[in-house]
C-alpha cells in the first residue's frame, strides 16, 4: 500500500533492504524534465532523496500534488541514500508516515495536509482525533474546567499528554494512566467552533484517495470468506464501510464480553443493519473472580477475546480478517505490516490513518460514531481495560451518575 521511491536504482535497492516494503526508482535522473513517474494510483509514494536533491525535490513535489493529495518526502543528511545506515532509513520512513498522519493547516477549518503547515510536533506514535459532540464539550468545562467547542483538534502524544488546538493552541493536558488528571498548561485563546459539515467536505478528495486505496489493497489481500472484527469502535466501522465496497460480501464479527460499554451492542446491531452485512456474535466471559482485573502486564482479557475469536473463525471457515488497527494507536501496531498471520490471515486497510481520518471518513459516509466518542472517550473498550485513562473513568462516572438521574 505504502511504496519507497529512490532517485537512483541503488537507492531503491538500500531502501529495499531497509524497509522491507515494494522500493521504486526514478531511474537515477538529475533534472526534472527527466521525471516520469511510476502509476502511483493504487500506491501512497513516500520519495527518498538526499541532500544534494533540493531543485529536484521542488519539481517532484508539484509533479507529484498533480497526481495524489496524500504522498510524503524524506530528505536525509546525506548526499545520496543508498550512502545512509539502514536505522536512519528505517527511521526517516517512520517520521515520513507520521508526518503524513499528522500534518495539517487551518484556513476556517482543519485540513488534512502532507506539509504540516500548522507545524504540528511530528512523532511516529503520535495521533490526531476532533471534539465531537455537545457533551465532550461539556465535559471538558466541568472536569477539566476550560472551555473547547465542537471541531477542535486534538494531538494525541505519549503517555495520553493531549494537545489541544482551538485552532490555536489552547491547553496541553495529561491523561496518563494510573495518575490524576492535570492541565498542564493554558492559553486565555477563546476557542472557535469548527464546522464540521464543512470540514468533511473541505477534506474529501484527501479521503476519497485513502478510500481508493484501501479498497484496492483489501481486494488484492482477501482470500476466500472475508471477516471484520467490529467492536463498536471509529476504527472497526471505518473497515467495515472499506470491506464492504470492495468485496461487497463480508461478515462482521462481534465478540461480547460481560463487561461492554454503555451502547455497544446496540450501536453494533444498528451499524450491521444499516450496511447490510450478516452479524456474527461470540460471548467471551472475562472471570474476574478467578484472574483479577486485568493489568498491563497480565492482559489476560485479549487471550479470551481471541479464543472467541478464533472460535468465530473456525466455525466459520474465515480467511481474512479486515482489522482496524493503525500506527497512531501504539508502537507495537506500528511496527507490524500490512499483513499479518495470526488467527488467520489478517490485514490492515487503514494502518496508516490518523484517528481524525477515521473520523470525518465515518462521517463522510453517513454513520454516526458510538455515543461515547460525543462523550469524549479517543478509544473503545471493555468497562475493565486496563488502558483506560483517568479521563475516560472519569467519563464513566459521568455516565453513571446521569443514568441513576435519569
Amino acid at each position: 500500500m505504502i511504496v519507497a521511491i529512490g532517485r537512483a536504482r541503488k537507492d531503491a535497492k538500500a531502501l529495499g533492504h531497509a524497509l522491507r516494503i515494494e522500493c521504486l526508482s526514478l531511474g537515477g535522473i538529475r533534472r526534472a524534465e527527466e521525471l516520469d513517474f511510476p502509476d502511483l494510483k493504487e500506491t501512497i509514494p513516500i520519495f527518498f532523496f538526499g541532500r544534494d536533491d533540493i531543485k529536484l525535490i521542488r519539481e517532484v513535489e508539484k509533479r507529484i500534488r498533480e497526481i495524489t493529495p496524500v504522498y510524503q518526502i524524506a530528505i536525509l543528511r546525506k548526499k545520496e541514500v543508498r550512502n545512509a545506515r539502514m536505522e536512519e532509513l528505517r527511521n526517516a520512513f517512520e517520521f515520513a508516515k507520521a508526518k503524513m498522519r499528522i500534518g495539517m493547516k487551518f484556513s476556517d477549518v482543519f485540513q488534512f495536509s502532507v506539509r504540516n503547515e500548522m507545524n504540528l510536533e511530528v512523532h511516529p506514535d503520535y495521533d490526531t482525533y476532533f471534539i465531537l459532540g455537545d457533551g465532550f464539550v461539556e465535559n471538558t468545562k466541568s472536569i477539566l474546567g476550560f472551555e473547547v467547542k465542537k471541531g477542535n483538534l486534538i494531538l494525541r502524544g505519549l503517555k495520553n499528554e493531549e494537545r489541544i488546538y482551538v485552532p490555536e493552541l489552547k491547553a496541553v493536558v495529561s491523561k496518563k494512566i494510573g495518575e490524576s488528571l492535570e492541565v498542564k498548561y493554558l492559553s486565555e485563546v477563546s476557542p472557535r467552533e469548527i464546522d464540521l459539515k464543512r470540514m468533511i467536505e473541505t477534506n474529501k478528495e484527501f479521503l476519497k484517495t485513502l478510500e481508493r486505496i484501501s479498497v484496492k489493497f483489501i481486494e488484492k489481500s482477501s482470500d476466500g470468506c472475508v471477516g471484520v472484527p467490529f467492536s463498536g469502535g471509529k476504527d472497526s466501522l471505518a473497515s467495515l464501510i472499506l470491506a464492504k465496497k470492495a468485496l461487497k460480501d463480508v461478515k462482521a464479527i462481534y465478540i461480547r464480553t460481560n463487561y461492554e460499554m454503555p451502547y455497544t451492542e446496540e450501536y453494533v446491531e444498528e451499524i450491521c443493519k444499516k450496511l447490510n452485512v450478516e452479524l456474527l456474535v461470540e460471548d467471551a466471559f472475562l472471570d474476574v473472580s478467578l484472574f483479577g482485573i486485568p493489568t498491563h502486564e497480565n492482559r489476560w482479557c485479549t487471550a479470551k477475546k481471541l479464543e472467541a475469536l478464533k472460535r468465530v473463525v473456525e466455525e466459520e471457515r474465515i480467511r481474512t480478517l479486515i482489522v482496524g488497527d493503525r500506527d497512531g494507536e501504539s508502537r507495537v501496531r506500528r511496527m507490524r505490516g500490512f499483513v499479518l498471520q495470526r488467527v488467520a490471515k489478517e490485514i490492515f486497510p487503514i494502518k496508516h490513518w490518523s484517528g481524525a481520518m477515521v473520523q470525518l471518513y465515518d462521517l463522510m459516509n453517513g454513520f454516526e460514531l458510538h455515543p461515547l466518542y460525543y462523550e469524549g472517550f479517543y478509544r473503545l473498550g471493555c468497562t475493565i481495560c486496563p488502558s483506560l485513562s483517568p479521563w475516560e473513568r472519569a467519563l464513566l462516572d459521568v455516565h453513571k451518575v446521569q443514568e441513576e438521574i435519569n
